[in-house]
């Protein structure tokens, strides 16, 4: 019976019920503390005596954190070895965990060594859960974070971790906050219905439910903010080696703040923790863990792509093929986005997808276009499509159709029955024709179900070059193509990016695009490496300087 009051016990104080968990283990130690339990306990308490204490603990279990029951589940953690890792590390989620022992910070914080290599084996033995794309994980958090944002007790709020660094598919879905009153941040969320599953709250944070996906809520004081948010975004390896320099000057980084010696450092923002470190501030898309630390040792880190400097979407689609939005609507939905130009760049027939547009169909639209330009003035609507590349490398519509329209995308849809070789003789094809703008999505990657292609990059940013053709950065969270470690490379080869949404809703223009933006700067893109960052005119001087080239 003493063990169920334990256990019972620790699983009580992992849902935040401190008093009750310390209320039931004076109980096991001397039975007569029964008598002055309060009434709740005592249910407790005497519901275990009866013989119900294994439905007590199932249900308790049930009710915790899902990478909670994920870690008890594989039977090489216990409740209290739970307890030890929340009390001292404030673990919420298996990517805490991952974080901490990655980051060397158990050794830091007195979790003795058996707990810690259990915890171990246990992270190893729950695999790698379902991943969202970022599409997805925005959406879960994107709520909770504008409330939290409203919130008098909260001073700073920010996504972190891998959704913060744009890693194109997130498990852990984590918000860092400011604020003084970690203690009544639930009572707060608790009250707002969307939200009123809080599972879990305690000094460290709390998980909340939005809709069916588990948001954790990591709280700081405001003057630790900077190093909690640094220190959930992550990654793993960059924490591990700013660690190790850390180290060097006697200081632990931790989910609390910077430590040492004298106590406690305030470090408000990242940029202070970085400076304590002697480093320049390291963008989150960079914190990779490979060379992003020496450069900011050095200075030398460029100064990224923001979203501010994008002037025009060039790749979008309508429900003249499959875009979920009339043509007129998503006209209207970028008018706020301050563009000065967008395209608008519907599927052509051989594309595979719902719908398509013919020649006629690009007619139509051409003079919709038309009459929609004289209502927005001030933001040209180039008219355009996405072409599929045949496997012949020919196009899907002849030249006497392209050369009616501003911008021509060519892409490839297939999925299996090329090898590279092939696949890249067809984009040379396509890169070397006079109308295409540029080749979108170039890996065709699916994120989450297809890698891509297996191609020679190198020899399609050289292609690239010499045609003048753009390479595209795609935002659609299921493309996120080129990635950002390509995207690295073809900058190094001289490619001319364009950075574009290839959005199908309305709702979503803004969002894609941020996400595009996030995957290239992964890649270290600047402005200057990205045509629609530049004015409509220089814009289409680039456009018009292809097509009056002499096909090769």
């Amino acid at each position: 019976m003493t063990g169920f009051f334990l256990r019972l016990a620790d699983l009580l104080e992992l849902h935040g019920d401190t008093s009750d968990a310390a209320a039931l283990r004076r109980v096991a130690r001397d039975p007569a503390a029964a008598d002055r339990l309060d009434a709740r306990s005592r249910l407790r308490a005497e519901e275990i005596e009866q013989g119900r204490g294994e439905g007590l603990l199932c249900a308790a279990e049930r009710e915790l954190p899902r990478d909670f029951q994920r870690l008890l589940q594989t039977g090489l953690l216990a409740p209290a070895d739970l307890v030890v890792l929340h009390r001292q590390l404030g673990i919420l989620t298996t990517g805490d965990l991952a974080l901490a022992l990655e980051g060397h910070v158990v050794a830091h914080h007195g979790v003795p060594e058996e707990v810690a290599a259990r915890a171990r084996r246990a992270l190893d033995a729950t695999g790698d859960d379902v991943r969202l794309t970022l599409g997805r994980a925005f959406e879960a958090v994107e709520p909770l974070l504008g409330i939290l944002q409203t919130l008098p007790a909260v001073s700073s709020a920010s996504v972190a971790g891998s959704l913060r660094r744009i890693e194109p598919t997130v498990r852990d879905l984590r918000i860092v906050a400011a604020t003084r009153e970690a203690e009544n941040l639930f009572q707060a969320l608790d009250a707002v219905p969307q939200f009123a599953s809080v599972r879990f709250h305690g000094p460290a944070g709390l998980t909340v439910l939005s809709g069916s996906h588990e948001v954790s809520v990591k709280t700081a004081a405001p003057e630790q903010y900077g190093a909690a948010l640094l220190f959930h975004t992550g990654s793993r390896e960059h924490v591990a080696r700013l660690q190790q320099r850390a180290d060097a000057v006697d200081v632990r980084l931790t989910g609390s703040g910077l430590v040492s010696a004298r106590g406690v450092s305030e470090a408000p923002t990242e940029d202070a923790v970085y400076a304590q470190l002697g480093l320049a501030y390291v963008p989150a898309e960079l914190r990779q863990g490979t060379d992003e630390l020496e450069d900011a040792a050095q200075g030398t880190l460029p100064a990224l792509l923001e979203r501010r400097d994008i002037r025009g979407d060039l790749h979008m689609h309508t429900t003249f093929s499959d875009g979920r939005d009339t043509l007129e609507a998503m006209v209207a939905a970028c008018a706020p986005l301050g563009y000065e130009y967008i395209a608008i760049t519907d599927h052509s027939q051989s594309a595979g997808a719902s719908r398509t547009v013919t020649a006629d169909d690009l007619a139509r639209q051409g003079d919709e276009i038309d009459r929609l330009q004289e209502r927005y003035p001030a933001m040209r609507i180039l008219k355009g499509a996405e072409v599929d590349i045949l496997p012949d490398g020919r196009l899907d519509f002849p030249d006497a159709v392209l050369a009616r329209l501003d911008v021509v995308l060519a892409s490839l849809h297939d999925r299996a029955g090329h090898g590279p070789d092939r696949l890249l003789r067809r984009y040379r094809s396509a890169a070397e024709h006079p109308l295409v703008s540029a080749l979108t999505h170039p890996a065709n990657r699916l994120v989450g179900r297809y890698d891509g292609y297996d191609l020679d990059f190198d020899a399609l940013f050289d292609i690239a070059v010499r045609t003048g053709t753009l390479l595209e950065v795609d935002g659609a969270p299921s493309h996120l193509d080129l990635d950002g470690s390509l995207v690295r490379r073809a900058i190094d080869a001289g490619v001319v990016l364009s950075v574009d949404s290839d959005c199908h809703h309305a709702r979503l223009l803004d969002r894609q695009m941020q996400l595009g933006v996030g995957t290239a700067r992964r890649g270290r893109a600047t402005a200057s490496h990205v045509l629609n960052t530049r004015p409509l005119g220089e814009v289409l001087r680039r456009l018009r300087s292809k097509r009056a080239r002499i096909r090769p």
